[in-house]
């Protein structure tokens, strides 16, 4: 509960400030003197690639514009977990945001189909998809809920940590009781490797491996390290079973803020932010795996055919709601 009101003490910090610093849209879209403040919440580390962006968009757009906007970067979830921070978006107390789709799922269902296993085999598939007419076609029913997206950050594929022992085939995932996203689709992906899967969100979950509440968790490398979940998990498993899929959101109301000069330098920079984090990501996954391992990790590989064998029932008993989706996506790499 204090941890609820400290989130939305802090919004509503920030809310005052667009308004009481910044003035009306008119007086900020034409005051040299009372510089614009646009504010990007997120909810990882400050050592992750997404602070990283952020705080390269920041420097850009700050140089760019003379500090006529200001760029207020809150990390580790300050501002709300990523549904609240999604939610602010549409109420303009946050302005720009990142949240992986199954997060995202709950303003439009069609997200989900990004939250099936073993969708991409690569990093490069998945912008190619993503970046593509069919991944932008995906995305465009954010619009309706006042959300425009500027591409999707990367952190690399999803892979299982837990306290009991390693997971070198399906088998060994049995009864392991695991947190994974609040996504019908991961939960039941899960369950097909036997697995008891639980949904909660990212900021109760190391209280929840440190307490034993789950026995592990599955996650992106740079969220396993920057979280230090190795100081409660022995065991990581390079399943990379699920590619997140994380947009960059931005608040429709932001744009009444600022002047037309000034949206078009933010829109260059959000779409450069994308591209500077993908480069981190990529440069920095090997470095993060070597860091885990000698943070003291078990680290090991698995024959990820076994895998999607064994986890492959999912997509027909979702072929209903995403057959016609996902045959999108899979032309769509080929193309």
């Amino acid at each position: 509960m204090r941890k609820r009101w400290k989130r939305a003490i802090a919004v509503m910090m920030f809310a005052a400030v667009m308004v009481s610093g910044c003035g009306s849209n008119t007086a900020k879209k034409s005051s040299a003197e009372e510089p614009v403040h646009i504010t990007f919440g997120h909810g990882q580390a400050e050592g992750h690639p997404y602070h990283i962006a952020a705080l390269q968009f920041k420097k850009e757009v700050e140089k760019k514009t003379d500090h006529r906007v200001i760029v207020d970067v809150q990390p580790n979830g300050n501002l709300g977990d990523e549904r609240e921070m999604t939610e602010g978006l549409q109420l303009g107390t946050i302005d720009i945001t990142v949240a992986v789709a199954a997060t995202l799922s709950g303003f439009d269902s069609d997200l989900d189909v990004f939250n099936f296993p073993y969708l991409f085999d690569s990093r490069e598939e998945a912008f190619k998809v993503l970046d593509g007419k069919t991944g932008q076609k995906i995305f465009k029913g954010l619009e309706k809920q006042g959300i425009e997206t500027y591409g999707t950050f990367d952190l690399g594929f999803r892979s299982m940590t837990n306290s009991k022992h390693p997971i070198e085939t399906p088998e060994d995932a049995k009864g392991i009781r695991m947190r994974t996203l609040e996504s019908s689709v991961c939960v039941d992906s899960l369950s097909e490797l036997g697995i008891d899967a639980v949904s909660m969100s990212f900021g109760e979950l190391f209280t929840a491996l440190q307490t034993k509440a789950v026995d592990g968790q599955e996650n992106p490398l740079f969220s396993i390290y920057n979280s230090r979940f190795y100081e409660v998990q022995k065991y990581l498993s390079l399943t990379e079973h699920f590619y997140p899929v994380c947009p960059v959101m931005v608040s429709d109301l932001m744009w009444e803020k600022l002047s037309d000069e000034d949206a078009v330098i933010v829109k260059k920079e959000l779409h450069d932010m994308v591209q500077y984090e993908r480069k981190v990501s990529g440069e920095e996954l090997d470095k993060t795996l070597q860091k885990l391992k000698d943070a003291g990790m078990e680290v090991n590989t698995v024959d990820k055919s076994k895998f999607k064998e064994a986890i492959s029932p999912v997509y027909e008993k979702y072929d209903a709601q995403y057959g016609k989706l996902l045959k999108e996506i899979e032309k769509a790499k080929e193309e």
